[in-house]
Formats: structure tokens, C-alpha cells, sequence
């Protein structure tokens, strides 16, 4: 499945992707918000991308978001999806080298499309870190909607850190 935009296409991760997506997760930044607590192997990267990157069965979905000189500028994940209340979380995850360019909230603006239009959901939403300042710029941008704020609600191994939670519905 690809999704094609101005300035990059969408795609559905695959086994030539497994060294970057090893790269990405195995960032010890990211594990407080992806709940990872110990690092992946390409194995298990693998075993995802051939039998678990199905939203329908597995309820959840990465899909790499690529330049159009085929240059990978990060991911976008659909997770926690749920057909029957029709809603579906996102998160994004911008290589370093291609922040601040624009590519976060263009594949955002186009997934979230494709979750109203082909998934048929009413909502997305996005958990997203107080002092993430960048994410919550990019979200806002995004139509996203600010709803809430779970309080201490994960540790970073030294304090508790709050959470926001947004989401954008369907037009």
C-alpha cells in the first residue's frame, strides 16, 4: 500500500527497511513512549514487518515515510486499532537529519486521511509527552485537539512525567 504526497510517498515497511527501523527503536530516547524496554533484533524487526504489520488483524501498522529520491526520513505507526469505536493511534518518528523539514506533518495530514477514508475510523489520537514541545507542535499543526493530560503517568526513571492526550476527529 503506498501513499503518495507532493514531497514523499508513504509505503508499508518491508524487510529492506529492518537496519533503519533497528536503528530507530533501538534509540534508548524513544523507549519511554514506546514502552520498550529492551532492544530489538533484526529477527523480531523481521517477524513484524512479515506477520504482524496487518492493522486488521494485529491492530497496528508502520508505514516508512520516503523523499522521492527514495531517501527514508522516518516512520509513522497506526496502533491500538479498534474497528468497533472507530478510532486508531498514531505516533511519528522523524529521523534527526529531517526534522524541522515539513515531512512529520504532511505524512500525518496524509495517514490521518487514510484513517477517515479507508479505515473508516471517527478518530485518531496521539499520547504525547508534555515536554515533547516539537510533537505536540507538530500534532497542533495537524488539527489536533489537546483533550486531556494524564498525570504522572510514566517514569523516566528518576520522575514521573505527564502525558497529553489529542485527537482529531473526523470532518
Amino acid at each position: 500500500m503506498i501513499l503518495e504526497g507532493e514531497r514523499f510517498l508513504l509505503r508499508q515497511a518491508s524487510t529492506d527497511d529492518i537496519k533503519d527501523i533497528v536503528a530507530w527503536e533501538n534509540d534508548t530516547d524513544h523507549w519511554l513512549v514506546s514502552n520498550t524496554i529492551v532492544a530489538y533484533n533484526e529477527e523480531e524487526i523481521e517477524h513484524f514487518i512479515e506477520n504482524e504489520n496487518d492493522i486488521y488483524i494485529n491492530g497496528q501498522m508502520r508505514f516508512m515515510i520516503i523523499t522521492h529520491d527514495n531517501e527514508k526520513v522516518g516512520c509513522i505507526d497506526l496502533y491500538d486499532f479498534d474497528i468497533n469505536n472507530k478510532r486508531v493511534g498514531v505516533g511519528v518518528l522523524i529521523d534527526p537529519k529531517y526534522r524541522g523539514k515539513g515531512f512529520g506533518h504532511v505524512a500525518l495530514d496524509a495517514l490521518s486521511k487514510f484513517c477517515f477514508n479507508q479505515l473508516d475510523v471517527r478518530s485518531v489520537y496521539a499520547d504525547i509527552l508534555v515536554n515533547n514541545v516539537s510533537s505536540i507542535k507538530l500534532f497542533e499543526s495537524a488539527g489536533f485537539s489537546l483533550c486531556g493530560t494524564k498525570k504522572d503517568w510514566l517514569w523516566d526513571g528518576s520522575e514521573f512525567i505527564d502525558q497529553n492526550f489529542y485527537q482529531l476527529f473526523k470532518k
